[in-house]
């Protein structure tokens, strides 16, 4: 029980630290002499909590509303607001983030950022939910009479917009990043030292030495760079970056946003980084979804769709490969194929006889070692190449384990167990003269060999194991 209560309580007290934290940054964010913050962080915690309330229980999910309630009213009560304000902006920062969390979990969908039709969803739900957050936000000023509402809808909407959708689209992508230590090339550590050099002089002569607002958009220069260059999540911490810098360096009052009003530099700032979010993103994704597509095509080109074993164009160039590089010891060659299989399809259907296919593979490569290579050459007949052999034993070793695991019973038809599938086996070692159709040619012999025996056997072809 006390397990459950901290399961539900210690996240939405997490949450409630972050939403007043991001409050106190945004109010720290304000433009000297205004009371226009530059951004907003609040709006982007206030989504993510209501992502996370989203997949809780009721009455979870209830505590979790409640809680944001509660926190918001409490800090604009501390701050001085009146308590028609705060309850008003209650309802201006609880819309924002229902609106968007309803948008984006539309149908159940998962809040997420692997694709660019993701990135699509986010920015569609982040406008939805600031719309309405603006409006009721403009209501409220129109109430008190206050003039230039265009202006101040403009602002709050940017402005929190913007800086929701920085801030949700760094956390959902770095939230499911799978953060891997490996050591890059020297290449690799060049070009990105070069990458933050080019980077650092642009931000030093755009927000530091070159006042003048037109300026500001060479920061897509190096942004575009990384986005087409590196991976998503890569280019994600470069614009959680660039955002900061952007933020502080026109807080100090230095580059292209400092010769314009409070408000200009929120709308000019926030338009910036709105601007290098979406491109930033878009052209990450492209380029991530890109890679995948070709991996999923090379995939498809060199593997069995059926038992994800590599195909006859893969063990080739496998082969030619192990026989070319001369490597210490010899290549060995098993050429099986199951005894009885035809019977399966035809009593019990080929989708079982399929399933059986993918036990088969299973126990392959369970059976061989881990430099081995197991193949589908089509039907019910396999494959396994076996690089770096010291003696002929060790290929015949290897052969037996195979036939044994093959022989073991398989559940079939409501997991009644089937012990007549069989393998007759072939192999075949490697010699100088050997070349990947010869050795697969006197493997495939060997095992025709073994079929006319009696099956369920093991028969070598006649090659000399390959000196040195």
């Amino acid at each position: 029980m006390a397990r459950r209560v901290c399961r539900a309580v210690l996240p939405g007290a997490g949450f409630a630290v972050a939403y007043a934290l991001a409050i106190l940054l945004g109010r720290a964010t304000r433009v000297e002499g205004s009371e226009v913050s530059l951004v907003w962080p609040a709006a982007a915690v206030a989504v993510l909590w209501g992502l996370h309330a989203h997949d809780l229980p009721r009455v979870q999910a209830a505590l979790h509303w409640t809680g944001l309630v509660v926190l918001t009213f409490a800090i604009n009560l501390a701050t001085d607001a009146p308590v028609g304000l705060s309850a008003w902006f209650v309802l201006v920062n609880v819309s924002l983030a229902a609106v968007t969390t309803i948008v984006l979990r539309y149908g159940d969908r998962p809040a997420r950022l692997r694709e660019p039709a993701d990135l699509g969803r986010l920015v569609g739900a982040i406008v939805a939910g600031t719309l309405v957050a603006a409006t009721l936000a403009v209501a409220w000023f129109a109430h008190e009479g206050q003039d230039d509402l265009v202006r101040t809808f403009a602002l709050f909407a940017i402005r929190n917009g913007v800086t929701a959708l920085t801030g949700v689209a760094v956390a959902l992508r770095l939230g499911e990043a799978q953060w891997r230590r490996h050591r890059p090339s020297p290449a690799r550590m060049a070009e990105t030292a070069a990458l933050l050099v080019v980077t650092s002089i642009v931000f030093i002569r755009v927000f530091w030495l070159n006042p003048g607002h037109p300026n500001a958009f060479g920061v897509m220069l190096p942004a575009m760079w990384v986005s087409l260059r590196y991976a998503t999540t890569t280019s994600t911490v470069f614009l959680a970056a660039s955002g900061v810098s952007i933020v502080w360096a026109t807080l100090l009052g230095r580059g292209a946003l400092s010769e314009v009003d409070p408000p200009q530099q929120a709308l000019l700032a926030q338009g910036l980084v709105g601007t290098l979010t979406i491109v930033v993103l878009s052209l990450a994704l492209f380029r991530d979804s890109r890679n995948e597509l070709i991996e999923e095509l090379r995939q498809l080109a060199l593997h069995d769709p059926l038992t994800g074993l590599a195909n006859r164009s893969l063990l080739m160039t496998r082969l030619e490969r192990e026989l070319d590089e001369q490597q210490p010891g010899a290549v060995g060659v098993i050429v099986l194929d199951l005894d009885g299989f035809k019977a399966v399809n035809d009593a019990w259907g080929h989708s079982e006889g399929d399933l059986l296919l993918v036990e088969m593979a299973t126990r392959l490569r369970a059976a061989v070692r881990r430099r081995d290579t197991v193949v589908r050459l089509g039907g019910d007949e396999f494959v396994v190449l076996c690089p770096g052999l010291a003696h002929h034993d060790e290929l015949h070793q290897c052969a037996e384990r195979i036939r044994e695991a093959v022989a073991r019973p398989y559940g079939i038809a409501a997991d009644a167990p089937f012990d007549r599938i069989t393998a007759s086996v072939g192999t075949a070692v490697s010699d100088r003269l050997s070349t990947p159709r010869s050795l697969l040619a006197a493997a495939d012999r060997a095992m025709y060999e073994a079929k006319r025996a009696g099956r369920n056997r093991t028969a070598a072809a006649p090659y000399a194991l390959r000196a040195g």
